[in-house]
């Protein structure tokens, strides 16, 4: 019930958008919405609601806009509409606290797909495992990085926690977790980075220069939180 409550605040706070109209379309761009079992073909001059997933394959890229964002999907990524938004580090911090409840292990029987319960028991089969598959969770990374590119640095962190928690292969990607715990530096989010980098230096394998890199970052932040 808590995971509940928690999830359905998350989706007021940030889950959230407005709708948005497709601007430039080049090569294959496809789409997912609620309430479709299979992926569809992206048009020119489609609405695209919040829930909708846009996956693009190579050489392929979307740009769509609404009246406060202007944003291009480029090649070989994936996102979620709900995610192209600018939100506050407010906001952000309580995001990261509730991925923290989601991120709690499962009771048995609690096996039922994050994207099942967005998208419906309608979703085929063949959808369902392409969303679930590893690679779908790269094209996902992919799309978090060009959020960091469009000035949408906090949204990108909360959807790459999402990314980790349903794709948790991605979380061995030594560069990709040190690209995004960088950003929560920059950001401000001293004691988040930090466990992020200790994180990493735990479980990954890493070479020299990694290593040396995050125990710099690591020194850089606990002189930070004493001089707090």
């Amino acid at each position: 019930m808590i995971k509940f409550i928690l999830f359905f605040l998350f989706s007021i706070v940030v889950g959230y958008a407005q709708s948005f109209d497709v601007e430039k379309l080049s090569g294959n761009v496809k789409i997912l919405s609620s309430g479709d079992e299979t992926w569809q073909q992206l048009k020119p001059k489609m609405k695209l609601d919040g829930n909708t997933i846009i996956s693009t394959d190579i050489n392929s890229s979307v740009t769509i806009k609404n009246d406060r964002i202007r944003f291009t999907l480029k090649e070989s990524s994936a996102i979620t509409v709900s995610n192209l938004k600018k939100i506050s580090l407010d906001e952000l911090l309580m995001a990261l606290a509730m991925e923290n409840v989601l991120n709690t292990p499962r009771k048995k029987g609690s096996n039922k797909s994050d994207n099942t319960a967005v998208y419906g028991d309608k979703i085929s089969s063949n959808t369902l495992t392409t969303l679930q598959s590893n690679d779908f969770g790269v094209k996902r990374i992919n799309g978090a990085k060009q959020l960091v590119d469009n000035g949408l640095k906090e949204s990108a962190i909360i959807t790459v926690q999402e990314i980790y928690r349903k794709y948790p292969t991605t979380k061995k990607d030594t560069n990709t977790r040190i690209y995004f715990s960088d950003i929560l530096f920059e950001l401000g989010l001293y004691e988040e980075a930090y466990d992020d980098y200790a994180d990493i230096s735990k479980t990954l394998d890493l070479s020299n220069e990694q290593k040396n890199y995050i125990n710099e970052k690591l020194e850089q932040i606990s002189k930070k939180l004493i001089n707090k």
